[in-house]
């Protein structure tokens, strides 16, 4: 009887001990889950203060990251690109600088605006060994065009230069054998080295006043070249130096286009 009584105590603290495991095992279980839940909150909410606190100060990776993307806009802006067979890229100064042409049209009007960006530079060698093109005009705003732009464009007969321009870089018009006439703007102060050496139809130009150093070469081979139009002295006296006939643009308005 004795052995049957110690039996059921022993199996009774067995029952004990075991839910008293699970007590304590319930017990540390819940504030693990608290836990979690609580790390969880507190991350969302360093990730809002993170948010706040990056309009003024961002840690390094964030940093490094902007000046990527910064780079790789910069890149692309720098990249050209191409519009009704003009090739062109965007300036720093939000503007557009064509740098080359691969359509096959004869005359061209070259757009005063690309993605709604003023062209304000034709680029070095934009146009040169063209054989396609007859006339070319271009539009209000430009105010460069680079190193042997339209050099060598054999089929040349006409360009149209707008008063804008301030810079026409060296055999900018070289070796265009049919071009008969260029008219300088008006913002130009110096005709470059070679600027239309090998232009063997050249007849005639126009120097404007404002024009006040000519290269030595810059009309080399230039066979056919006897007209200087110009109204200012330097005009005139590099037409005498260069023994070409000089006609007063003045006394054009006044009389009719005479040669005397």
């Amino acid at each position: 009887m004795r052995e049957i009584w110690t039996e059921q105590i022993k199996k009774r603290f067995r029952n004990i001990g075991i839910l008293a495991a699970l007590c304590v095992v319930i017990g540390i279980a819940a504030p693990i889950g608290q836990n979690k839940e609580k790390m969880a909150g507190e991350s969302l909410i360093a990730d809002a203060e993170m948010e706040e606190e990056c309009g003024e100060e961002l840690p390094d990776e964030y940093l490094m990251a902007d000046a990527a993307a910064e780079d790789t806009e910069a890149a692309d802006a720098d990249t050209d690109k191409q519009c009704g067979g003009y090739c062109y890229k965007i300036l720093a100064d939000d503007t557009v600088e064509i740098t080359a042409y691969q359509g096959s049209e004869t005359t061209l009007f070259i757009p005063t605006y690309i993605e709604d960006k003023p062209v304000r530079v034709i680029g070095v060698q934009a146009f040169k060994n063209n054989k396609t093109v007859e006339r070319i005009y271009l539009p209000q705003g430009v105010v460069e065009i680079g190193e042997e732009a339209f050099a060598g464009c054999e089929a040349l007969q006409d360009i149209y230069i707008t008063e804008d321009v301030e810079r026409i870089g060296k055999r900018a018009l070289a070796d265009c054998p049919l071009l008969e006439e260029i008219v300088f703007p008006k913002a130009l102060s110096m005709i470059e080295n070679m600027m239309c050496q090998g232009d063997t139809e050249l007849k005639q130009i126009t120097i404007q006043p404002e024009v006040s150093e000519i290269a030595e070469d810059a009309f080399t081979e230039c066979e056919s070249l006897r007209l200087i139009y110009g109204e200012s002295e330097f005009a005139q006296n590099y037409a005498e130096t260069n023994d070409f006939v000089y006609v007063d643009m003045e006394r054009v308005r006044e009389e009719g286009n005479l040669v005397w």
